[in-house]
């Protein structure tokens, strides 16, 4: 699929995704507090305003409401501010928010509240890229509105997380969820929203390269858009994806009847130059797949004068691209070749990885002298690429997967419940109604009784089999890892130690019985060749006692599978971090100790919390390495009690890097625990 011909319908769904209503609230706020709000959200609009008084800002209206003491009126500033992520821009400061805005609705027990928190943490992490964590927490909202029979949001959720599933070319759950979010939007018939999940679906099956099918959702698409109050814009944005469907399938005269009907719009170069200029250049593709040059090169210089003004990079690639195909046509390879290297340099600043990808495919045909040079690049890109869209996959497949399971484990436990139920009902109704058959009855449900408890002990039995068998085919897999060591070491001791000490052993037993200079030199060697062989066993032993944590290899990777390796406690776990950071390149020592903190602190919120999430946050610049990781349970006070061993080791472990720890928990609201590391340290030594 040509994405840039996209561009305005998925700009389009972004900000329907990010939109919602207001949480409703069950308080009213006082006039001060909510004009204080209100003024300091204005003032940060405004702009003169520096970026010091906007954090000042931010600061002063976390403060109002933190120092509320009604519940209801806190849950009310906090939900209001986690909307408004235009006015809380610190990242931390809106992770605070947000965590608070969850935390006090759960505890008025508000679900809606807690539902559209989630909803604004979701919307939040979309922005920032972090798209496997925004899927997750748009599930925990919808959830939650699927519940309250709120057919919009809960259709706006499927739809959010259908854009981003689309995004990452997971095209069966996008599917699956625009299908969800068509079934919620025609019960409350909202055709808008019915279009936009329409036009998902011609997309998606675009990209399937299933064309006849696309063709057909786009035109449904169209027929709810045209039964709103909608603008001849997105009527246009439509027809557009539809010409651009016709020509991927090489049908060219639809093709070029449509891209010519968007150009028809009524005052379309005024109101969106961007798609006039997109269609103008489909318009000029089409003709010349189609071997009709006439006025092509006009439509493709015009088209990328208004991209330049417009500083549209991604699309002026593809409209270079095209220019390029067209002088190759004309057989002027010279400038074919030239305007192709303008398409590759625009694709690398913008970007548009998919676009280069087509260009170095392009010009390894046009330039045949260096053909070689772009076919490496371009398989190397590719399988980059695709690694990262496997390694993405996987992520939204455990978050599925961990989702559906928790599903079916509640629904499992209601139908239990309900079965009890009746069954008790049943039995009272029995034991009233034929009293005289009591004896009898009794026996029959003290004999099922057994019966039950002999399958559960057999079951039981069973599962304490396969459990045991795990652990036996864990110990053997570590005795075989340690059979290799011992033999590793046993060569070595065997091939290098012991062959030198014997031979310097022979040596000395001959000069024994010499005393001449020569005798006392050759003394002199076989001493140095015990003093080497002395040295080789000292490197042996560093190397096993300090290579284990010199360097961490795919140190994100352990840290997930730290978090995934508990599968006792039903607790979700949560990483956060940036992919595009090289987080293996930090320092080993630095590398070994957080990740036995994060260990620590992981064990102590399983075995004390009583938590249901576990979240764990990397953030790094220049200077700082910071940590951050929270629970949801039970909390404790941090100034009462003594420090227990888990704590004393996290202490040690973060003064040996120079860092700082702070640790936010009260009763009942969860913990969380801050790290701040230097990356350029200096590590503390032990005395000896």
């Amino acid at each position: 699929m040509n994405k840039p011909h996209f561009f305005i319908i998925l700009l389009l769904l972004q900000c329907f995704s990010c939109s919602k209503k207001e949480p409703a609230k069950s308080v009213q706020e006082t006039t001060n507090s909510k004009d204080s709000i209100s003024i300091w959200i204005a003032e940060s609009n405004n702009t003169k305003t520096t970026e010091e008084q906007k954090l000042a800002l931010q600061l002063k209206a976390f403060n109002l409401a933190e120092n509320t003491n009604n519940d209801s009126l806190k849950a009310l500033y906090f939900s209001k501010l986690s909307i408004d992520q235009n006015f809380i821009t610190d990242s931390l400061l809106y992770r605070k928010v947000n965590k608070n805005a969850i935390s006090v609705n759960k505890r008025i027990n508000d679900s809606v509240g807690v539902a559209n928190a989630y909803w604004d943490l979701g919307a939040f992490l979309n922005k920032r890229t972090i798209k496997d964590s925004a899927f997750f927490y748009y599930g925990e909202a919808l959830d939650i509105f699927e519940t309250t029979e709120d057919k919009y949001s809960a259709g706006q959720l499927h739809l959010n997380m259908a854009v981003i599933q689309m995004k990452i070319k997971d095209y069966i759950g996008s599917e699956a969820n625009t299908i969800k979010a068509i079934e919620h939007f025609k019960s409350i018939k909202n055709d808008i929203k019915l279009s936009n999940c329409y036009n998902i679906l011609g997309i998606v099956l675009n990209d399937l390269k299933e064309y006849d099918k696309s063709l057909s959702y786009y035109k449904e698409s169209l027929f709810y858009l045209k039964k709103t109050s909608n603008s001849k814009i997105e009527e246009a944005s439509l027809i557009n994806n539809i010409g651009v469907t016709y020509r991927n399938n090489k049908q060219y005269p639809q093709a070029i009847e449509n891209f010519e009907k968007v150009l028809s719009t009524n005052n379309l170069y005024t109101k969106s130059p961007g798609l006039y200029a997109k269609a103008m250049s489909n318009l000029a593709t089409a003709k010349l797949y189609s071997k009709d040059t006439v006025n092509v090169e006009r439509l493709l210089i015009k088209a990328i004068k208004i991209k330049e003004k417009l500083d549209d990079t991604g699309s002026l690639a593809s409209s270079y691209h095209s220019y390029a195909e067209y002088k190759a046509y004309a057989r002027d390879t010279l400038m074919a070749i030239s305007k192709a290297k303008l398409a590759e340099e625009l694709s690398i600043t913008g970007n548009s990885n998919e676009q280069l990808l087509k260009t170095w495919q392009y010009l390894a045909i046009l330039d045949k002298q260096h053909a070689s040079d772009y076919f490496q690049k371009f398989t190397k890109l590719n399988d980059s690429l695709q690694i990262a869209e496997r390694k993405q996959l996987n992520k939204f497949a455990r978050i599925s997967f961990e989702t559906d399971e928790f599903i079916a484990e509640n629904i499992e436990l209601e139908s239990e419940k309900e079965t009890l139920s009746k069954q008790k009902q049943i039995w009272i109704g029995i034991a009233t109604g034929f009293f005289l058959l009591g004896l009898s009855i009794y026996i029959i449900i003290n004999q099922r009784a057994k019966n039950q408890k002999l399958k559960f002990d057999q079951q039981q039995q069973a599962n304490n089999q396969e459990i045991f068998n795990l652990m036996l085919m864990q110990k053997q897999k570590v005795d075989e890892v340690k059979r290799l060591e011992q033999k590793r070491i046993s060569e070595e001791l065997h091939d290098g130690v012991l062959g030198k000490m014997l031979g310097a052993r022979m040596i000395l037993t001959g000069l024994n019985k010499r005393a001449t200079d020569e005798a006392i030199q050759e003394k002199s060697k076989a001493l140095g060749s015990l003093q080497e062989i002395e040295n080789e066993i000292r490197s042996i032993s560093h190397e096993l006692s300090h290579s284990a944590y010199q360097k961490i290899n795919n140190f994100t990777d352990s840290v997930e599978t730290l978090l995934a390796s508990n599968k006792i406690k039903k607790i979700k776990t949560i990483f956060i971090y940036n992919e595009d950071e090289n987080w293996d390149s930090l320092d080993g020592e630095i590398k070994i100790n957080v990740y036995r903190i994060i260990q620590e602190t992981f064990q102590n919120a399983i075995k004390h919390s009583k938590c249901s999430y576990f979240e764990v946050t990397f953030y790094r610049n220049d200077v700082d390495f910071k940590v951050i990781m929270s629970d949801n349970g039970i909390g404790y006070n941090v100034n009462k009690g003594k420090k227990g061993i888990g704590i004393r080791n996290v202490t040690s472990r973060i003064d040996k890097l120079n860092g700082t720890l702070h640790i936010d928990s009260a009763e009942g609201q969860g913990t969380t625990i801050s790290l701040n590391i230097p990356i350029k340290v200096n590590i503390k030594k032990n005395e000896k």
